[in-house]
């Protein structure tokens, strides 16, 4: 059983009925009125003009560029990276309600239990930096306060390799092991991962415990640092270290995106809280969308030497694609040997605010990339300015932005430039894709009652439609029976709360697409539409009836019930034949 039936529908409905999706969606991003629906700069694709469109009427949010659909849940679950359950809890809260569980154990049970396990083990490693004496002396040669250990829930890993092991019972080694918290060894040896080392938690944006770093109390323990590994909770290419904490504290709408733990430590602990740090890896693409979504000014702040520079390409390669002209992203660089952490704790907050005061834009720093080694008074390296520059550009999203780099990449080889001549398109314009959608008119009759019925749930509920409409002879049929049935059950339905009954079968995602396709009918056209499909799609089942009973009548003969039947059903089509 999937998690989604764990809730009765009947409770979705009531929830969705009770919160409207613009309040869920407007806090979070910037909608605009336009006609009777609102739309926005999609937050789940770089854009620059607006495709995201929110449906008061339908309960129903939908992005012409990227596709992405749902209800108020379905938001949450893009935006927040939350599952279906999660979701459902925090509009719960929102309304004041509480969720009612049924059902059996489900894998959002096992998520529940992982999270149980994590922050157990949170808890155990917080009371033994307590007393680590080791541990302890490491804080204090760092700085740290203990108001700050107790923000940042900083623990330890005793030298010993079963500390965990032996906090857990054997029931729990699996769970310990799918947290990542347990490794085996080629021998089949299971043992503690971390060991001798200072512990961070990894929290995720809701600030549960998803995962740990640890870096090693003294030279003989390697690796330096060491994080989780991929996890059912952790997936380090997504998250970012503190960046619940940022959103919580950060009192500005700029965020700095740093390298370390301590660096993300230090400089909260100055005043600076607005501060998250990568888990390990290059910046990728999804923590930039991720930062995009809750900050209007990105600030990578790496190290000057020459990895750091090397961090700092990489991570405006990732930032291209997600670019947008309402946002703004920016590189600062520390002087040769400092890092955050040094720099702060050496120099203070102010001196650190004023370098970030001079970060460079993401334009200077690509030009300057780009130019790097050419002469541009040679024809021979402007044409290779343009070439070196066209894959970087490519990525970048239609707008002001990259129609401005173009001027100037222009002004500076002194000839006009075309990129479209090689570009890959991200997505395609909401009017081409509206001019690439066929009509309701090519539709199959079922196709169009359903689209209808999915998008007016209400009106739906006033027609007369037939029954046994998996025998009207068109695909779809049992599809459109059991909406109808939904629809006749609960009169108040609107599309959102419909589509969510849908959540966990395998047509939800073709009905999301039908929710938000245009039909092409006005309010009051809706009603006399149905009525003719309910009318047409009656005559389908009556025919294909006739002929069945005709083929039987052929082959066997027919009983009397069946042979009057027939007669109803022909003096009936004559009967709607006659003007």
């Amino acid at each position: 059983m999937s998690s989604v039936l764990r809730i009765p529908n009947e409770f979705i409905t009531e929830l969705l009925d009770r919160i409207d999706i613009v309040d869920v969606i407007a806090p979070r991003i910037n909608l605009k009125k336009a006609g009777r629906d609102y739309q926005a700069l999609c937050p789940f694709h770089a854009e620059n003009t607006p495709s995201f469109t929110v449906s008061p009427h339908k309960q129903f949010f939908h992005c012409f560029g990227c596709g992405k659909h749902g209800s108020a849940i379905g938001f949450l679950m893009e935006y927040e990276g939350l599952d279906f359950l999660d979701a459902v809890e925090s509009l719960a809260q929102m309304a004041g309600v509480e969720v009612p569980r049924s059902g059996s154990r489900t894998s959002a049970d096992k998520h529940t239990n992982l999270y149980a396990i994590t922050d157990k083990a949170r808890r155990l490693f917080q009371n033994n930096l307590q007393n680590n004496v080791q541990a302890r002396e490491y804080v204090r040669r760092r700085g740290l306060s203990e108001k700050t250990i107790e923000t940042f829930q900083i623990g330890s890993a005793p030298d010993a390799w079963d500390y965990l092991l032996r906090a857990f019972s054997p029931a729990e080694e699996p769970l310990l092991m799918s947290a990542g918290l347990i490794t085996r060894n080629d021998s089949g040896k299971v043992y503690d991962k971390f060991r001798h080392r200072l512990i961070f938690p990894i929290h995720d944006r809701r600030g549960r415990v998803i995962a740990f770093g640890g870096r090693a109390i003294g030279d003989e323990h390697m690796p330096k640092y060491l994080n989780s590994p991929e996890t059912p909770l952790f997936h380090k290419g997504r998250e970012l270290y503190g960046l619940h904490l940022a959103r919580k504290h950060g009192n500005s709408r700029a965020v700095l995106v740093v390298e370390g733990y301590m660096d993300v430590v230090a400089l909260h602990q100055h005043g600076l809280p607005n501060a998250v740090a990568t888990l390990g890896t290059a910046t990728t693409p999804e923590q930039v969308a991720l930062l995009m979504r809750y900050f209007d000014t990105v600030v990578f702040c790496f190290d000057g030497d020459k990895a750091g520079r090397k961090a700092a390409w990489k991570a405006m390669e990732s930032a291209l694609p997600q670019y947008r002209d309402d946002k703004s992203l920016k590189f600062v660089f520390l002087p040769q040997g400092e890092d955050p952490d040094s720099y702060v704790n050496t120099h203070g907050a102010e001196a650190f605010q004023r370098l970030v005061g001079e970060a460079m834009s993401l334009s200077d720093w690509l030009l300057q990339g780009l130019k790097k080694g050419l002469d541009l008074a040679s024809l021979d390296d402007r044409a290779r300015l343009i070439e070196r520059a066209r894959p970087y550009v490519q990525q970048l999203p239609k707008g002001q932005f990259r129609h401005i780099l173009t001027r100037h990449l222009e002004s500076l080889v002194h000839i006009p430039v075309d990129w479209e001549a090689t570009a890959t398109k991200s997505f395609m314009p909401p009017a081409q894709k509206a001019a690439e959608n066929p009509a309701m008119d090519d539709w199959s009759p079922i196709k169009k009652a359903i689209a209808l019925v999915i998008q007016h749930p209400s009106v739906a509920a006033q027609v007369n439609w037939p029954s046994g409409l998996e025998a009207c002879g068109y695909k779809g049929g049992h599809i459109l029976q059991q909406l109808l049935e939904q629809v006749a059950a609960s009169p108040q339905l609107n599309t959102a709360a419909l589509l969510e009954q849908w959540r966990s079968r395998p047509e939800y995602s073709h009905l999301s697409r039908l929710a938000s396709r245009d039909l092409g009918l006005t309010p009051e056209q809706v009603l006399p539409e149905m009525h003719d499909l309910a009318a047409y799609l009656q005559q389908a089942i009556n025919r294909n009836k006739i002929e069945g009973l005709r083929r039987k009548q052929a082959q066997n003969g027919l009983t009397v019930e069946e042979q009057q039947e027939l007669l109803q059903l022909l003096a009936s089509r004559v009967q709607k034949a006659q003007p």
